[in-house]
């Protein structure tokens, strides 16, 4: 989880960085210089838009992943030598 919140970080320095400076609207190298803050702008848009749904996805799979663990957790056997629990239910072991 740590990786994504530099990340997340990481994009909001970006999208800072991509604040259009106020000069002179009416030199054509500040409307160039506009127009390309602009697009980076929406594809910062766009990339943090991915990461949230991304995180969002990724914390849906760990409380999932927590779930199961618990449950099995909760069929563990609970005597110190008992036989070892089939975790992959294929009973060959």
């Amino acid at each position: 989880m740590r990786p994504l919140l530099c990340a997340l970080a990481g994009l909001a320095l970006l999208r800072a960085a991509a604040e259009p400076l106020s000069t002179s609207q009416g030199d054509p190298a500040w409307s160039t210089g506009c127009d390309k803050l602009v697009a980076v702008q929406g594809r910062l848009d766009i990339m943090e838009e991915t990461v949230e749904k991304t995180a969002e996805h990724l914390e849906a799979q760990v409380k999932s992943l927590l779930g199961l663990l618990e449950e099995l957790a909760w069929n563990l056997p609970m005597e110190p030598f008992s036989p070892a629990p089939d975790l992959l239910g294929d009973g060959d072991f």
